[in-house]
């Protein structure tokens, strides 16, 4: 680089500098050698003044000279300086170029008219262009939201910041993107432009977007789960059609399910799941939204049906005739031909709807009163359910006082001998003595208690108080039958440790654990069969044996009767109401009686309340055992223990024509005996 006075790429003066020096000395020395010739031009006298002029004059020009050398230097090394800090400078700017050529940002500078000025590699890549974006206006930018960010900054001198992510669509590519932007001042503090640092998120955005897809489908059957469903409600009732129309929600809820999970495995279940959520894909209502809920249970979401609630009621009873239809062919599931129908519930969504989680609830509530009302079928919701609701909700809490209150008591019916009423047994059957609502019997409050948890505290309970009666009777030494039965709930069979807990009601009061059976339904037992069968061998290790309750109303098989090693059997009261007029059922009870005889179990009938029953079972087999109002009741303890208990142990006739509180019974002879 060259200068007027120094060349510093050689460090040394530059040629005008040069130039200038020879013809200042040259000037000097000719004064001088033209001083002697002075004295031919002027006077003597004058000549000394002229001498020391001259003189003066050299002095000057000599010290002008030498400050200007000086000051000519001076200059040099200022000006030798400054091009070495503007060499480090550009160092320093290139190595600042190739840092943010590299950076994982991209970054842009624009004017204040929103133009780009220039930028670095990455923020060319991300937009994938091959174009020079240098004079683009960012006003072009669809995301209107992000020009604003860019303008903003400019009218704010405190370089404040803007952050957010924006959707670019710049030349039919979208890209997802963070941004940062903010001004840039001069030394006076007026705005030149901004800066902008531009983040690709797009790949962030995309997984995002593909884990949100995943959360929000169920993973076995693909469809939506309950979280889509709940977005799908949110825009339903944030629709402006929400305010003019009705819409439906169907609730479907498969029946038996658990039973076939558990029987054939689940592998089998979600087979069945997959081929049920098929079926319901190809109902393809248009608009509608199909998702499974969980479990066995499935949603069908139609928004908008009509603005007239008769129309939309019988455009749901059409639907739900049509799911129903959706189930009489034969699921075929790994080589099985398995059989399934639903129970479905509905609602209708009234105009102006606004509680997604209320109208989940009502649906569920009509889903389960087709349960009760025998499955396979649709019920509406109604305001009716929901006063069941709240009265069953009150009931629930009640019986959670009751259970510590001592409002629960067990009532005992007498098992007898057909042949010569002979006490053999006693059923204790649990009462609910309702401070407000008197005796409330349990196929009222055992299913409540199932449903609510609490049937577990019950049953506990239960097993509790029949070992402490034991202990009380056998402490009066009136025992006069083989044991006390009482039933066990599925849900209680399977809690962890039971055979333990059973175990430690008989140690509490030191009975004789085979004065204790436990009658299981048939239902129950093929219900998880394995586990069931472990924790009743468990139970016979530690001297508990238990009966099978209510056989004929599931569909176990004589096979698992043996593998239990069952000793009793209990025929439900269903197939003995019906024997006179239904000749089916009396072959069936005859049937079971003959292979149950075969086997050695001990027959119980449920259900007699005639002497014409009790003689037709008579004429079947009178090796037999029954219980029903034609013996007796399930009475309180002390009325049990007064007519049917023995002092004595001796042998006596009991006549049932005393007097029997409010339960009157038939005129019959009870004979008690050891």
């Amino acid at each position: 680089m060259k200068n007027l006075f120094y060349d510093i790429s050689k460090k040394t003066f530059s040629p005008n500098i040069k130039r200038f020096l020879p013809k200042t000395t040259i000037l000097l020395f000719t004064a001088i050698a033209l001083l002697p010739l002075s004295i031919f031009f002027i006077n003597i006298s004058n000549t000394i003044i002229v001498i020391a002029l001259i003189t003066l004059i050299y002095m000057l020009l000599a010290l002008s000279s030498v400050h200007l050398n000086r000051l000519y230097y001076d200059i040099a090394k200022n000006q030798e300086r400054y091009y070495e800090a503007k060499k480090r400078l550009d160092i320093k700017e290139k190595k600042l170029s190739s840092l943010l050529g590299q950076a994982p940002i991209g970054i842009f500078y624009y004017d204040n008219s929103l133009k780009i000025l220039n930028y670095n590699r990455l923020f060319y890549e991300i937009f994938g262009l091959e174009t020079n974006l240098k004079g683009f206006n960012l006003k072009g930018l669809e995301d209107k939201e992000a020009v604003e960010v860019m303008s903003s900054v400019l009218k704010n001198k405190s370089s404040k910041q803007y952050m957010g992510s924006y959707n670019f669509s710049f030349q039919e590519k979208t890209i997802w993107a963070e941004l940062t932007c903010s001004a840039l001042l001069d030394d006076r503090g007026i705005v030149t432009g901004g800066i902008g640092i531009l983040e690709d998120k797009t790949t962030e955005h995309q997984a995002f977007e593909k884990i949100n897809q995943i959360s929000l489908r169920d993973s076995l059957t693909g469809l939506p789960n309950r979280r889509s469903y709940k977005n799908f409600m949110l825009e339903l009732i944030e629709s402006p059609q929400n305010q003019s129309n009705y819409s439906i929600l169907f609730y479907m809820d498969l029946n038996n399910f658990k039973q076939i999970n558990d029987t054939f495995g689940h592998f089998v279940g979600d087979g069945l799941l997959i081929e049920v959520s098929d079926r319901f894909k190809s109902l393809n209502i248009r608009n509608s939204h199909l998702s499974r809920l969980g479990g066995d249970e499935f949603l069908l979401a139609m928004p908008f049906v009509s603005s007239m609630e008769i129309y939309t009621k019988e455009r749901a009873k059409g639907i739900a005739e049509h799911i129903k239809k959706l189930f009489l062919k034969v699921f075929e599931i790994e080589g099985l031909d398995l059989y399934m129908t639903t129970s479905i519930g509905i609602v209708i969504i009234e105009p102006k709807t606004d509680n997604i989680n209320n109208i989940i609830r009502q649906a569920d509530m009509a889903m389960y009163q087709t349960k009760k009302d025998g499955q396979n079928n649709i019920s509406f919701y109604n305001h009716t359910l929901d006063l069941e609701q709240q009265e069953l909700t009150t009931l629930q809490q009640d019986l959670n006082h009751a259970i510590g209150n001592g409002d629960l008591e067990l009532y005992y019916q007498p098992i007898v001998d057909i042949k010569d009423d002979r006490l053999t047994a006693v059923e204790a059957l649990i009462r609910w003595n309702h401070p407000e609502k008197g005796l409330i019997m349990p196929d009222r409050f055992i299913p409540m208690a199932t449903e609510s948890g609490l049937i577990n505290r019950v049953g506990w309970w239960v097993a509790d108080e029949v070992c402490r009666q034991l202990s009380e009777w056998r402490a009066k030494d009136i025992i006069n039958f083989e044991y006390i039965a009482i039933n066990i709930n599925a849900r209680q069979l399977h809690e962890v440790d039971f055979s333990k807990h059973i175990e430690g009601c008989i140690l509490k009061y030191k009975i004789n654990p085979a004065m204790l059976k436990l009658e299981v339904t048939e239902t129950t037992l093929i219900d998880s069969f394995t586990k069931t069968q472990k924790i009743i061998k468990d139970l016979k290790s530690r001297g508990v044996e238990c009966n099978i309750d209510d056989f004929g109303t599931g569909y176990s098989s004589l096979s698992y009767l043996r593998k239990l090693s069952f000793k009793v059997l209990k025929i439900d009261r269903f197939f003995i109401a019906e024997i006179f007029t239904n000749e089916d059922d009396l072959k069936l009870v005859e049937s079971i009686i003959g292979i149950g005889k075969q086997f050695n179990y001990k027959i119980i009938i449920e259900g007699i309340e005639t002497m014409e029953q009790k003689r037709k079972i008579l004429e079947i087999n009178d090796d037999v055992c029954y219980q029903g109002f034609l013996c007796s009741r399930a009475i309180p303890a002390l009325e049990f223990e007064k007519r049917f208990l023995n002092p004595s142990k001796n042998s006596q006739r009991v006549s049932t024509a005393h007097k029997q509180s409010s339960e009157s019974q038939p005129p019959h002879q009870i004979h008690t005996s050891n």
